[in-house]
């Protein structure tokens, strides 16, 4: 009790110092921030582009310290904020997002498990977002459900989900994923026209035609 001025005084001193170095760390990562915003944004619209989507907007503004600086992020496609796009534009700008991390990483980047990305895409769009995917495979491990022909035939593996008795998964090989894929272009009645457009598809995916 008879020292508590002494100790009270050190600690303020010590706070007063960590503060000091926690202001000069949050204004040197706001100046690295500043200085890559328009190469970031620059490499981010090239990505968005592939993925036919509008092109991105990014600001930075001060905000109140927290565990990431004092720097607040504003993206948006076009000036519109991201709780007013569409799912289908808020997954393929997620896409693109994942994408650019990619350039910078020096290791894996763990698992990706997308279901439907492709949904209500045109068979263009659906392409794009696949040869996203087949650039993000370099660094994840991705799974991906798709109802999609274009998405389907870039896969490096097909495994097709099934029911009898139960669930069951079986990985097809090459002519049963064209059959699949002709499945999905044309249902249950298989024509010669869609088995074509699968096989086309499939060779393409793989630099054989």
């Amino acid at each position: 009790y008879e020292s508590i001025e002494h100790s009270k005084s050190d600690v303020i001193v010590r706070i007063a110092r960590l503060q000091e170095i926690l202001d000069s760390s949050a204004q040197r990562l706001s100046a690295e921030r500043h200085g890559i915003v328009e190469e970031t944004l620059q490499k981010l619209n090239g990505y968005l582009g592939m993925l036919y989507l509008r092109e991105a907007t990014l600001e930075l503004e001060p905000c109140t310290m927290n565990g990431t600086g004092w720097d607040k992020a504003l993206l948006g496609l076009s000036g519109t904020k991201l709780d007013k796009l569409s799912s289908g534009e808020f997954n393929r700008l997620r896409l693109a997002l994942l994408a650019l991390g990619v350039e910078n990483m020096q290791g894996s980047g763990g698992v990706l498990m997308l279901d439907e990305i492709d949904a209500n895409l045109s068979g263009e769009e659906s392409m794009s977002v696949a040869k996203v995917l087949r650039h993000l495979s370099s660094r994840y491990q991705i799974f991906v459900i798709s109802h999609q022909p274009q998405l389907t035939s870039m896969g490096q593996q097909h495994f097709l989900i099934y029911k009898e008795d139960e669930s069951r998964v079986r990985e097809l090989n090459e002519e049963e994923r064209i059959e699949e894929i002709a499945r999905i272009i044309s249902g249950e009645s298989v024509s010669d026209e869609a088995r074509g457009f699968a096989r086309d598809l499939f060779e393409r995916s793989r630099g054989i035609g």
